[in-house]
């Protein structure tokens, strides 16, 4: 059963690309496995065993911005930290995260160009002046992300901000407690990387420590809003995603069998989906030391990269019962086989 409480906290925090200390700490309290932590702020979980090494990773990043000026007239003019879309840039509430932590409420709000297009985004917090700005505290590099509250909106459905990619990070952090009752031999590693958002940097600093054998992404994708059809793979409440093709990476073909197999014999929902554009962790860390055997596992969201998004409960279950499946029949004798092109 989905930890609701958990999933909100990881949610309300605030934390763009190389500032996830507020979801670091959230995720470090109670973890079972052994703590380390890449260059760049990824934090890696070890169960150590004697199997395959098998990596899953989630990252801790969402989009937001930072203070690029502070105008005459008291407005933080932004700079935009990953693909933070335009139809969320006005009117919405935002925290302003300063040098030591403690956050402003602000009023984010855009002004156009001639083609109707975004030209500058820019934050009120109701000061009239550049100095009374600097007197609240507010400083150039000053983290900016959308203030909302997470809330369920019906039983099964959690309304929140961040959910790319932290409900990939609660789906880890649940794998972690899940794994000291079932049995297998495999040497697990939990990677809740840095600077996804910016570039799938952490995929590839933690793979570069860990060099696992097998790669894990898990992450969210948008579904259409009003498509309902065959042309979604990606519909809440109908499973988790096991994906099929994007533009970093397409999984090995046997392997990708294992994993629809798996769903399959423990009775697991899933939606075969592709990203036509885009990418993963997956992406850079597939790549790593001659390249991994790697895939992406996913939730469907409703909206994405923007001030809310949508996910069911049912399908964050479906995944975490499909990760630890995973783990309790990949043995040595399966990765042979699916990692073999012979």
């Amino acid at each position: 059963m989905v930890d609701i409480k958990l999933l909100k906290d990881l949610c309300n925090a605030d934390g763009i690309a190389s500032n996830e200390q507020e979801i670091r700490d959230i995720l470090v309290k109670d973890i079972n496995g052994e703590v380390s932590f890449d260059g760049i702020g990824s934090m890696i979980v070890n169960h150590k065993g004697i199997g395959p090494k098998l990596m899953f990773c989630a990252h801790m990043d969402e989009v937001g911005f930072i203070v690029r000026h502070i105008s005459d007239i008291g407005m933080l003019h932004l700079m935009q930290v990953g693909g933070v879309k335009d139809s969320a840039k006005s009117f919405q509430a935002v925290n302003v995260t300063l040098e030591d932590g403690k956050k402003l409420k602000g009023l984010m709000n855009c002004s156009y160009d001639d083609n109707h297009n975004v030209k500058d985004v820019y934050v009120d917090i109701g000061l009239s002046s550049r100095d009374e700005v600097l007197r609240a505290g507010v400083n150039i590099g000053d983290m900016v992300c959308f203030a909302s509250e997470s809330e369920m909106i019906n039983e099964n459905v959690l309304m929140a901000k961040a959910l790319d990619d932290r409900v990939g990070c609660y789906i880890l952090k649940e794998v972690d407690k899940r794994l000291k009752d079932i049995d297998h031999d495999n040497n697990i590693y939990l990677s809740f990387t840095s600077s996804e958002e910016v570039g799938t940097r952490g995929g590839k600093c933690t793979t570069d420590i860990v060099n696992p054998d097998v790669v894990f992404a898990i992450d969210v994708a948008c579904a259409p809003d009003l498509v309902r059809n065959y042309t979604n793979q990606r519909q809440l409440s109908k499973g988790c995603m096991i994906v099929h093709y994007d533009k970093t990476m397409i999984p090995n073909k046997k392997f990708l069998k294992f994993i629809k197999d798996v769903a399959v014999e423990n009775n697991i929902s899933f939606q075969c989906d592709m990203f036509s554009g885009g990418g993963t962790d997956a992406g850079s860390a597939h790549l790593v030391n001659g390249g991994k055997l790697a895939i992406v596992l996913g939730i469907p969201l409703r909206y994405c990269h923007g001030s809310y998004s949508m996910t069911d409960l049912r399908d964050v279950e479906e995944l975490v019962e499909l990760i630890i499946n995973i783990i309790k029949t990949l043995d040595v004798e399966k990765y042979e086989v699916i990692s073999s092109y012979l």
